[in-house]
């Protein structure tokens, strides 16, 4: 014989949350704290109804969800008893008030990826965009074109796994008029960011043919995909001549070489194409494959756009591109141009991999890239940042004059800067900080725990609006000088 378990129900008819609701959460409740215990027969629909002055169907719609999830089941001409349940693993006890606020602190990388500006106004960071650069009223449109286009089966299918066929064309326009490349669209595969891009191709390989060399210093997010997927890490010295990095990767045994030929990151300086024929000859010799990270090909400041490493050869190189620099790093669009032989690879290995970008981001951009827009816009933007590099390097030459030493003037959005008097960057980091100053260290961008450079700091532009830049540099001159 079951007893009739007593319920002590609250309805707040202001509170906005449906009646059924707040009856099923309350009895759940007192059901898991054991107020009401296994066994026990939960009122009548009839009678709680009554008693609450609710409908029958609303408190039949609470059971309904009590039994669904397993608190209570119905027996036919019983009623609802309460099932035998343990909750003493549960770390957190059901109940049907709102849950206490928890503070998460978040760790510095999650808030910052790319560095903390640490509350200073003039902040030379290197990556993000400055807002009021974006390209928001296009954007919009195009997005507005997107669904008013009369097929819209693209936006209710699972697309072409390597992105839609419209916009990997005109990612092969483009490239095939700026970096010499005889690109095909079939071998244009679009990627959610350049980290995933390097994690699809380290998967083309068998585990024991993960064996990587990238330069040193590099691109650290394509260091830290190598670590955690690779066998092997060869470290190129790229901080010296090209004849130290051909003696090592002459001597190494690599599967992947990781290069940025056309602006060396972080240094900025472009591989001699004397150098380039030789570590295509090495890749060909050795059967192996160079990924050309081509991040921030469109800047480039008193000479035009050298030809991109894929065009000397498109068999042995893996080509890698971004819209990070030119259009926005939170829009997660790159993609890849594979060779022929990898691409037949990457139909087999990913045969059930579905793209993993929006069907609208990438419409949208097809959009853009097809519009007379884009021209447009990409000479805007090259030209805003082209002001901006040249202004910063006037306010250094006349706040720091020759007490610095700048690396890599002549490409992307960033510098590096050296300090005459071998002052250690931390110092540098901090003596900028007293005067509203940020400036970063290149610590990450190095493999291994040997640190050259160390009276070098980075000095971005993409972010700090023009007219700060000569203020900053100023009071960077303050603190280092006096």
């Amino acid at each position: 014989m079951h007893e009739v378990a007593h319920v002590d129900i609250n309805i707040d008819h202001d509170s906005g949350v449906p009646a059924y609701r707040q009856i099923y959460q309350q009895i759940r409740s007192q059901i898991a704290t054991g107020s009401i215990p296994a066994g026990a027969l939960i009122p009548k629909i009839r009678d709680l109804a009554t008693n609450l002055g609710v409908a029958r169907n609303t408190v039949e719609a609470a059971y309904r969800q009590l039994s669904l999830e397993g608190f209570a089941s119905g027996k036919r001409g019983v009623g609802y008893v309460v099932e035998e349940l343990d909750f003493s693993s549960v770390e957190r006890q059901l109940s049907s008030e709102s849950p206490a606020s928890t503070t998460v602190h978040l760790p510095a990388h999650r808030k910052s990826p790319l560095g903390d500006s640490l509350g200073c106004r003039y902040d030379f960071s290197y990556g993000n965009r400055d807002p009021s650069g974006l390209p928001t009223g296009l954007l919009k449109s195009f997005v507005a074109d997107a669904f008013d286009e009369a097929d819209l089966t693209g936006a209710a299918t699972y697309i072409d796994p390597l992105g839609l066929p419209a916009l990997r064309t005109c990612i092969a326009r483009k490239l095939n008029a700026t970096r010499e490349m005889h690109c095909q669209p079939d071998l244009v595969v679009m990627q959610p960011g350049t980290q995933s891009a390097l994690h699809s191709v380290l998967s083309l390989f068998p585990f024991e043919q993960r064996s990587v060399a990238i330069e040193n210093p590099g691109y650290d997010g394509a260091l830290r995909v190598f670590q955690s997927r690779a066998t092997h890490i060869i470290a190129l010295p790229a901080y010296r001549s090209g004849h130290n990095l051909l003696r090592v990767l002459e001597d190494c045994d690599a599967k992947l070489v990781f290069l940025t030929p056309s602006n060396q990151f972080p240094l900025g300086y472009i591989m001699p194409l004397a150098t380039r024929l030789k570590v295509i000859d090495w890749a060909k010799r050795h059967d192996a494959y160079l990924i050309e990270d081509d991040y921030c090909c469109e800047y480039r400041y008193g000479s035009d756009a050298v030809p991109s490493l894929q065009s000397l050869c498109p068999s042995r190189v893996i080509y890698l591109g971004t819209m990070s620099k030119i259009l926005s790093p939170a829009i997660r669009m790159s993609y890849l141009v594979l060779p022929p032989a990898l691409m037949e690879r990457w139909n087999d290995v990913h045969r059930y991999r579905f793209c993993a970008l929006p069907w609208l981001d990438q419409e949208m951009m097809c959009l853009f890239m097809s519009s007379p827009e884009w021209t447009r816009y990409e000479r805007s933007t090259v030209n805003r940042y082209r002001k901006s590099h040249d202004t910063l390097i006037a306010s250094i030459r006349k706040e720091l004059g020759d007490n610095v030493r700048i690396v890599g003037g002549d490409a992307g959005l960033h510098i590096l800067l050296g300090d005459n008097e071998k002052r250690d960057q931390s110092k540098l980091i901090n003596l900028a900080r007293s005067r509203d100053v940020r400036v970063y260290g290149t610590d990450r961008y190095w493999v291994g725990k040997a640190r050259p450079m160390r009276n070098f700091v980075l000095v971005g532009f993409s972010q700090i609006r023009e007219e700060d830049i000569p203020e900053g540099i100023r009071r960077l001159g303050e603190a280092w000088y006096g």
